[in-house]
């Protein structure tokens, strides 16, 4: 992902009705927005000359040709006849492209850290966000991590009043927004639970609740594959297991999961 979409997708929260016009516009279309004027662009958003020049400026590029300019091969481009195959495969590779530039190493360490310390580990998620809550738990439970996927709201609130230092939420939410959701973080954070976010929204009430947040893409970035478990979740739920899987004290403890498996 460029830097210009990485920076959109930071601000969004945060942007105006009109921004996020222009917003959306981009970040489904970037190689079309790079080869577009800059009345085009206002044309098809419905915003003045002057809000996508300001809105460049609020993207860190001083002017509309530098927003294009990082742009430019931002994305695999969709030819017109393109099949149902063709389309999915230039989504994934996308996706893969922009998940991999949004998660730094600095954070990512810093997850892997707290999931190492916890007591008990509470995976929280709602609607689509419950499915990668349960395949997160399904692994780190495998590994002889404490851990217990929470997708219902009631329950979730219950759990976040019963925890206390050493415990660790990570909350699945791609807006960031969810009201039961942030009422159970926000819960679990007066209890002293240390909170992570996985997140494709910057500036909500969850990433300023959170410790640390590691990011998704945003969902207009997967024109073609937007529900259910998304594949940006998926490679951050694989890329925390198989760093857990290096050490051999939790491999060994993986295999034996396999093993009693097959003995039933």
């Amino acid at each position: 992902m460029t830097s210009v979409l990485n920076e959109i997708q930071s601000i969004y929260a945060s942007l105006s009705d009109k921004e996020k016009n222009i917003a959306n516009y981009i970040l489904a279309n970037p190689e079309v927005t790079s080869r577009s004027h800059i009345q085009e662009l206002a044309d098809a958003t419905g915003v003045s000359v002057s809000t996508i020049t300001r809105f460049a400026k609020k993207v860190d590029c001083q002017n509309f040709v530098e927003m294009k300019v990082k742009l430019a091969g931002g994305g695999s481009e969709v030819k017109e006849g393109d099949g149902i195959e063709q389309k999915l495969l230039a989504s994934y590779r996308d996706m893969l492209a922009d998940v991999q530039s949004l998660t730094d190493l600095k954070p990512f360490e810093h997850v892997l850290t707290l999931l190492k310390k916890a007591k008990r580990i509470f995976i929280y998620g709602l609607g689509s966000s419950g499915l990668a809550a349960q395949e997160l738990n399904y692994r780190l439970s495998r590994m002889g991590f404490v851990s217990e996927a929470v997708t219902d709201p009631h329950l979730m609130i219950i759990r976040s009043t019963l925890l206390e230092d050493g415990d660790l939420i990570l909350a699945f939410s791609r807006s960031g927004q969810t009201k039961d959701l942030l009422q159970s973080v926000r819960k679990g954070k007066e209890q002293g639970a240390k909170l992570i976010a996985i997140t494709a929204f910057g500036e909500t009430p969850l990433t300023e609740l959170s410790d640390v947040v590691l990011w998704t893409v945003h969902p207009l970035r997967s024109n073609f594959i937007l529900t259910g478990l998304d594949m940006s979740t998926l490679y951050l739920i694989d890329r925390i297991s198989l760093h857990f899987l290096a050490n051999k004290e939790h491999e060994n403890t993986y295999l034996k999961t396999i093993d009693a498996i097959k003995e039933r």
